[in-house]
């Protein structure tokens, strides 16, 4: 069953967002249009997994129970899509209860990370924390490297260990360095998939360190790009893939410069409004994502018309 999972990393993994009402409440209705924007503009089960409930799917700020709501309907499209559970959480029962509830009820892998509440230091935590995770369940797992979460980049001898573990067969390699991307790829790429988990913004580049397939937020808003980029990687046509990449590029540059002003929460009130704004569904953000201002959100609509998605 772990393999479906590391066979589904040779491609796209979509990170997909968490549509909520301004009540708060989470919009199922509008997850279902969004992840059905998705599947009908060719990010879908021939070349995709998606990852729900994850960090930009804004776990932190859900419930358990909502975290698994959110799975059930992404589940829905089982059919159309390889769903992967996000089961972050520095508690490894909380971590073990979202994988078992994925797994019986029809994720192909869950995707976590290690102890991030304080950053362990030794390897012993963080081996042990991903083995006993590993063991409680069958479906495949996807290691999550986010330094910004964990303050720590995950060095390449404990990639080399994990990737021994039975069930891990997948590694999001959010690393600061592009160098150390690709050592992750030689050490590890042999048994697990490497991923790249700066997405569009390193592509087709990330190709030729060897890893699998790349992380796409935009996914959400520009599957049809993403997509493309996917096929001409595949086909080893690099120029073609970075052309259609740079046509992002305002996004992309408006995304760096939210980051630096507002962190993560920013990029992620950012990447749905520029959903909604392409006539899929992205919400409300919720706290601590903040809310934008009418003048971010009038620069937003003149930096994805200058990407031609709208």
């Amino acid at each position: 069953m772990a393999k479906r999972l590391q066979q589904g990393l040779h491609g796209i993994c979509a990170i997909s967002i968490t549509p909520f009402l301004e009540d708060g409440t989470f919009d199922a209705e509008g997850y279902r249009k969004n992840l059905n924007y998705m599947i009908e503009n060719g990010v879908d089960s021939t070349n995709s997994v998606i990852v729900v409930g994850g960090s930009t799917g804004e776990c932190g700020a859900m419930s358990l129970d909502e975290r698994n709501s959110v799975l059930d309907v992404a589940l829905e499209f089982s059919d159309r899509l390889n769903v992967v559970a996000g089961c972050n959480s520095t508690n490894l029962d909380e971590a073990i209860t979202l994988a078992r509830y994925a797994q019986d009820h029809g994720a192909i892998g869950a995707m976590a990370l290690a102890p991030y509440y304080y950053p362990p230091k030794d390897r012993r935590s963080i081996i042990g924390f991903i083995k006993k995770l590993a063991s409680s369940v069958d479906i495949g797992i996807l290691i999550y490297n986010n330094v910004e979460v964990m303050g720590l980049d995950m060095p390449v001898d404990i990639i080399d260990e994990l990737a021994d573990i039975e069930n891990v067969v997948g590694f999001k390699e959010c690393t600061p360095s592009f160098y150390k991307m690709g050592r992750s790829a030689d050490i590890a790429g042999t048994r697990l998939s490497v991923v790249n988990g700066h997405g569009e913004f390193l592509e087709p580049m990330a190709a030729l360190l060897g890893t699998s397939g790349f992380i796409s937020s935009m996914a959400n808003f520009a599957p049809k790009q993403s997509a493309a980029i996917w096929a001409a990687r595949s086909r080893g046509d690099f120029a073609t893939a970075k052309e259609i990449r740079d046509q992002l590029r305002p996004y992309m540059d408006l995304a760096v410069r939210f980051s630096g002003e507002g962190g993560e929460y920013k990029v992620i009130s950012l990447l749905k409004h520029v959903t909604d704004l392409v006539g899929s569904v992205g919400g409300f953000p919720r706290i601590p994502c903040p809310t934008l201002t009418d003048e971010e959100k009038t620069e937003i609509r003149k930096t994805i018309a200058k990407c031609g998605l709208i």
